[in-house]
């Protein structure tokens, strides 16, 4: 057995060390200043200000908005996407909750303003399709904020998903979340509402997303444990099947919900060969978020495991197994990434490089085939339905 450490993964140098020349930092307007705008994007925009620069901020709440133009002196504070693009912004970050994603997103595009916007962009088929025909009408691009797809072992991950698609066998998710104020309250600088019921306009979102007949506990396990967490997972799981002709989408095997919602699994099974696993177990009493993903094919086994999203002090971590039958050896290689590349960064450092004119971007390594592009809201539309139809075949 051997065991090595993955240099490009971790010992590389980010953007913030190479020699570039950046005509600007790209201007953005931040539209929602909550929870995850603080705990994570901002976090990072602090760090990057070479690459990006808030200049305006559209938030219904007066604490949110001081909290913003506090940590960031001379942004404006707007009504409109087109306030904020008086006031100097050239794209925007999306990151209110997500039944409120329509009309700023399509407003945003009306505007001229490329988005990035937090997931889940909607968990409304029909929505989808809306702002799909809005990125179609005025061609503005629309990326999705699965921060997740640009750590570099995630995309190591994916890859080797890829490469051994042809003898995969099984994917397993399972996710530990405490899902619990010690996680983020320290980085939000008012405080945060507190775990409770969806607001009423959640509701109604849910019930159009879902249907008259869908039942309140299947509405919340959608917005929360499907729709709020597995989502992410689903997105990974349709990247890595990119190109093998599998679907989750109606393979659906069964969905179940135990300890009151608090506990939700799914299984899908693309085709006789392969099955799907998901859970998502919401755990507040646990101190530590713990993922992992495990895709195992006829000769390999690669496990994949993620800290919380919100954690900067550690990364993922990949382990791939590869054994001989005919000799009875085995290889292990590991990969890791640098405490400070974790996926909103590198989201934003990808984000930025597409939507910003670089003359001399300096020398990065060259992306790996079909990993670097943006996801985007065709990926939304098809996570959406699966984790939707998983929702209302709830047991």
């Amino acid at each position: 057995m051997t065991t090595g450490h993955d240099p490009a993964a971790g010992g590389r140098p980010g953007p913030e060390a190479e020699a570039e020349s950046v005509p600007a930092p790209v201007r953005v307007v931040v539209i929602g200043a909550g929870k995850v705008a603080h705990a994570a994007h901002l976090r990072e925009i602090r760090d990057l200000p070479h690459l990006i620069r808030p200049v305006a901020v559209i938030d219904p709440d007066p604490a949110h908005r001081a909290a913003v133009t506090a940590g960031f002196p001379r942004v404006a504070v707007c009504t409109t996407p087109e306030e904020a693009v008086w006031a100097g912004a050239t794209a925007a970050l999306v990151l209110s909750p997500w039944w409120t994603h329509r009309d700023p997103v399509i407003g945003c595009l009306d505007a001229g303003l490329p988005v990035l916007c937090e997931k889940p962009v909607s968990l409304d088929p029909a929505e989808i399709d809306e702002l799909i025909a809005a990125e179609l009408r005025t061609g503005v691009p629309v990326t999705a904020g699965y921060m997740k797809r640009h750590d570099p072992v995630v995309q190591l991950f994916i890859e080797h998903c890829r490469e051994h698609a042809a003898t995969a066998r099984r994917i397993a998710v399972d996710i530990h979340d405490p899902n619990a104020p010690h996680l983020v309250d320290h980085l939000v600088p008012y405080p945060p509402p507190p775990f409770g019921p969806q607001p009423p306009p959640a509701e109604a979102a849910l019930a159009r997303a879902l249907g008259p007949g869908a039942s309140a506990l299947q509405r919340d396990v959608y917005a929360r444990g499907l729709g709020g967490s597995l989502i992410h997972q689903v997105n990974i799981v349709h990247a890595a099947l990119d190109g093998s002709g599998r679907e989750l989408y109606g393979n659906l095997e069964h969905s179940s919900q135990w300890a009151g919602g608090s506990a939700v699994s799914c299984r899908w099974r693309p085709d006789d060969d392969l099955v799907v696993e998901a859970s998502h177990l919401r755990l507040p009493a646990h101190r530590r978020y713990r993922e992992t993903l495990e895709f195992t094919a006829t000769d390999s086994v690669a496990t994949l495991s993620l800290p919380s999203p919100y954690a900067r002090d550690e990364g993922a971590t990949l382990h791939i197994d590869t054994w001989d039958a005919g000799t009875g050896l085995s290889t292990r290689r590991t990969h890791q990434a640098g405490p400070a590349r974790i996926g909103f960064r590198e989201q934003l450092r990808a984000w930025t490089r597409s939507v910003s004119w670089i003359p001399n971007p300096g020398p990065r390594p060259a992306p790996r085939p079909g990993i670097w592009p943006l996801p985007g809201l065709r990926e939304v539309r098809a996570d959406a339905l699966a984790v939707r139809e998983a929702a209302l075949r709830l047991t």
